[in-house]
Parts: C-alpha cells; sequence; structure tokens
C-alpha cells in the first residue's frame, strides 16, 4: 500500500521517524547535560549517544547552542507545569498558616533538589547565552508568581494579611537559601558537607519565610 504525502509533500512515516529521531537528539543531550554538569560534549557525541547521523543532527539545528536552547525550553515547560500543579496546590488543606507556609516551601524546594541535574548545567549556560538566560528569567519570574499566589492564598484562608510585596520578598529568601545550599551554577554545593541535611534545611527555611510573614 503507498503512502499518502501530506500538505507538506512529506509522507507521514517519514515526518514521525524524523520526530522520533529528533526526540532522540534531545534526550542524548539531557542526558549527557545531566551526567558532565556542563555543557563541555560535542554534538558528535550526541549522535552517538542518539545513535542518529550528525547530518541529521545537522538537518535539525545550527548546532549545539541552538540544540541546548531547545532542551531547556521544552525541560523548562515542563517544570513550569510541575511548578504550578505542586506549588500552586500546596498547604490548601494545612490546619494552620505556618504548616502552609511549610508545606509551599516544601514543595517549590524539592521540585529544585530533584531537578538539581538539570538546572545547574542552564545557570551557567545563561552566563554567556542570553536566549538560555531569558528564558531561565521567565521561568524563575512564574515560579515566584506561583509561590507569591499560593502564600497569599493561604494567609487569606487563614485571616492573615500578606501584601504582595513581602510575599515577593520572602520568595527571594526562600530562593537564595535553597539555590546556595543546592549549589546551582557552581559545580560543586556551596554549602559545607554536613552543615545541614535536606530535612533540617526545609526546616529552618520555612521558619526563616514564616517569620518573615507572620503577623507581628
Amino acid at each position: 500500500m503507498s503512502v499518502r504525502p501530506t500538505v507538506s509533500g512529506l509522507s507521514e512515516p517519514k515526518q514521525q521517524r524524523s520526530r522520533d529521531s529528533f526526540a532522540k537528539v534531545r534526550a542524548a543531550a539531557l542526558e549527557l547535560l545531566q551526567e558532565r554538569g556542563t555543557a563541555q560534549f560535542s554534538l558528535a557525541e550526541v549522535s552517538a549517544r542518539a545513535d542518529v547521523s550528525i547530518g541529521a543532527i545537522y538537518g535539525r539545528v545550527a548546532g549545539k547552542a541552538e540544540l541546548l536552547r531547545i532542551v531547556q525550553s521544552q525541560e523548562f515547560d515542563r517544570l513550569d507545569r510541575e511548578t504550578e500543579e505542586q506549588v500552586g496546590e500546596a498547604g490548601r488543606e494545612a490546619p494552620s498558616f505556618a504548616k502552609a507556609t511549610a508545606q509551599i516551601v516544601t514543595a517549590y524546594a524539592d521540585i529544585l533538589r530533584r531537578d538539581r541535574d538539570l538546572l545547574s548545567p542552564f545557570f551557567l549556560l545563561g552566563v554567556d547565552d542570553g536566549a538560555i538566560l531569558e528564558r531561565g528569567r521567565q521561568s524563575g519570574d512564574a515560579g515566584q508568581a506561583v509561590f507569591v499566589r499560593a502564600l497569599r492564598r493561604c494567609a487569606e484562608n487563614h485571616g492573615v494579611a500578606l501584601s504582595e510585596r513581602t510575599a515577593e520578598w520572602a520568595f527571594e529568601i526562600f530562593y537564595s537559601l535553597c539555590v546556595r545550599y543546592l549549589g546551582l551554577g557552581v559545580t560543586a554545593t556551596a554549602t559545607p558537607d554536613g552543615a545541614y541535611d535536606w530535612d533540617e534545611l526545609l526546616e529552618r527555611v520555612a521558619h526563616t519565610v514564616y517569620l518573615v510573614i507572620a503577623p507581628a
């Protein structure tokens, strides 16, 4: 049976094979990025890992920089969705504002920790790549907005007056502490080994955030 051409003139199976091949290329680039912690790998290594010819890769992207931007966009879109779903819903059933704050902090911090090996290389790449820096800022701004909305919603539910500006400052404190502990943007954690375990850090950060936003 012959394959019916699409409007573009390409047969559907060929289009699907092309999509599948490029999905393998993106996955290979992501694996190498997370394994190395930096972008110190070549498209030839991506080609070998994905089992896709280097010519086919260059048929889709101009070079490694463009491929990394595509991978970042794909993965940061996923992170943005997960942040909205998990942080945005955190604290709804908490019995107190303090508990709600801790749940919101924990939900966001766990996302940062889980995806540390994804985020850290892109922090580094953003130093020299304006497009990667801008996409990272967009995701950061979106995450802040979710965090702030969640805090203010829980504050309202518990009869606590919380301004947007104060909630934004609480986010800055939370984010700075997590970034430092997780070592995002550096090749090793900036926190001395054994200073705090993860659960202790979350408890301390949640308490710090609560002190900033709690009623006097």
